[in-house]
């Protein structure tokens, strides 16, 4: 007869094994040299119209976004040239060396650049929000403060983050100065990027991100500039010309729809 093992205590003993950090979201983080007095002083001026034009309306009195012909005023800036042959050529660096995209075929006039100034004092903000119709968007840090709002990042993952109930830790890394995170390591739920003048960032424009607002006191007049944009280019299209060409004009001439 065989003699039946003792039962002995339990022994934990997980399988060794690597996490590993995949399918990350690539981030662009760098300095301008722009003289950014000088951009202040443009910025100061234009919003100094919009708020004009928009009294009482915290909403839309601290950003160029909303009017076109003051938005538009802005690329007659010497420095506002200077910045579009910066970030455009930055966009080709950044799409085609991390995404392996194909820019042999593009000028600069074929990449759309959109952009905006933004104001903010204490009571502004600006809610979770993307930007539809652009491939990458980014910010311009031009004026800036130790009382300076972070801008506010949400993972895309956040859903599934929370089918795992991982605690919203503050986390920070040492190769990511002014770079707060919430999570625990490896799975990142936010992230709190706190600028500096003269610093832009650029993200996937997907991304859902805010501005949160400052109502702390503080020994500085509060004032937070920045100059954001929005990047598309054109691209290639394969098999356009597989029937018989049409012009959609007639789409503007609402008896004919």
């Amino acid at each position: 007869m065989t003699e039946t093992p003792k039962s002995r205590e339990p022994k934990f003993e997980p399988a060794r094994a690597d996490i590993l950090p995949v399918f990350s979201i690539p981030f662009l983080r760098g300095i301008l040299d722009i003289d950014t007095e000088l951009v202040t002083e443009s910025a100061r001026e234009l919003i100094s119209i919009i708020s004009e034009r928009n009294v009482g309306n915290t909403s839309r009195d601290y950003t160029t976004y909303f009017d076109e012909d003051i938005r538009t005023a802005m690329h007659e800036f010497e420095w506002y040239k200077e910045f579009s042959d910066r970030i455009k050529d930055t966009y080709i660096s950044f799409i085609s060396g991390t995404f392996e995209e194909p820019v042999d075929h593009l000028n600069r006039n074929d990449i759309h650049l959109f952009s905006w100034i933004s104001r903010y004092e204490g009571h502004h903000q600006h809610e979770i929000h993307n930007h539809v119709h652009s491939h990458i968007s980014g910010t311009w840090y031009i004026k800036t403060s130790p009382s300076t709002m972070p801008i506010r990042f949400y993972s895309p993952n956040i859903m599934s983050n929370f089918s795992h109930n991982a605690p919203d830790h503050p986390q920070s890394r040492e190769d990511m100065p002014n770079i707060e995170f919430t999570g625990v390591a490896g799975v990142d739920s936010e992230m709190f990027v706190h600028p500096m003048d003269g610093e832009f960032l650029m993200w996937p424009s997907y991304i859902m991100h805010s501005v949160p607002p400052n109502y702390e006191e503080t020994d500085d007049k509060y004032e937070r500039i920045s100059l954001s944009f929005n990047l598309k280019h054109r691209d290639i299209i394969d098999n356009n010309e597989t029937g018989q060409d049409m012009s959609y004009g007639f789409f503007n001439d609402t008896d004919q729809r």
